[in-house]
């Protein structure tokens, strides 16, 4: 076990460096060109096979944790019970943000299929993930209150209102026209947060600990949730107004 995680482990940084570099194409790029398309579908790709990983990795070490993270090292009992502590609770996180990134990811791409069509949302197989946030979400913020790791309260928050929002619009009678297209960016805006606070809680960490020691690691952790929830705010606004002065312009892009 601890060779297929390691394995995976090593694809999964290397994919995920890809995607790190790769969300800012398609956002940069002109709106509805080759461009865009085809960086957004390559990004999409990259992104499932990112998160789906990250799942698996996560629930490979929270199933037989001290064969995975003590694999090639000299540890005490005492040792291996401190580390523990805080590792089960990074990897429930871990899977929390990685099944989060997968529901925002493919809900990004989903409503562009879908359109005004949204029953193609409703079907099992795709409000499934969507659904099992709920339940995930309320579990880690318990273990964040039980363990005292606000990231864990902070982000179950954050998953729990992704969860909502998805399935409100999903299953709202009615929606604004071109509401997908707001949508589409708010999941991608998500998407990105959750890439990136998985690299500075989990892979960038280590290199943020020489400037940022013990909790104030908080802030790097928090920085991309912050910076993305305000970019979401002013740019939704601005494609609200833009999209309804310009709505034959708008169906054109997309």
């Amino acid at each position: 076990m601890p060779l297929i995680h390691t394995t995976l482990l090593y694809l999964h940084i290397a994919l995920g460096a890809v995607t790190l570099l790769l969300y800012w194409l398609p956002v940069i790029a002109r709106k509805g060109s080759k461009l865009h398309i085809n960086a957004g579908k390559v990004f999409y790709y990259l992104m499932l096979i990112v998160s789906g990983s990250g799942i698996v990795l996560s629930m490979l070490g929270l199933y037989d944790p001290v064969s995975i993270y003590t694999a090639g090292k000299q540890m005490t009992t005492e040792q291996i019970e401190r580390m523990l502590v805080w590792r089960i609770p990074l990897s429930q996180f871990l899977l929390l943000l990685s099944l989060l990134t997968w529901v925002t990811v493919r809900h990004a791409i989903g409503v562009l299929h879908a359109k005004s069509d949204r029953h193609i949302l409703r079907r099992w197989f795709y409000q499934g993930p969507v659904l099992l946030l709920f339940p995930t979400a309320l579990y880690v913020a318990y273990q964040g209150i039980t363990v005292g790791m606000p990231l864990l309260i902070i982000f179950s928050g954050v998953s729990f209102i992704t969860a909502s929002t998805i399935s409100l619009y999903v299953y709202k009678a009615e929606v604004t026209p071109r509401a997908w297209i707001i949508e589409h960016f708010s999941a991608m805006v998500g998407s990105g947060i959750a890439v990136y606070t998985a690299f500075f809680a989990a892979g960038g960490r280590r290199i943020l600990s020489q400037w940022l020691p013990g909790e104030w690691q908080l802030i790097s952790w928090l920085a991309a949730p912050v910076i993305g929830v305000t970019a979401m705010i002013l740019f939704t606004g601005y494609y609200k107004r833009k999209y309804k002065v310009l709505p034959s312009k708008a169906l054109q892009q997309h």
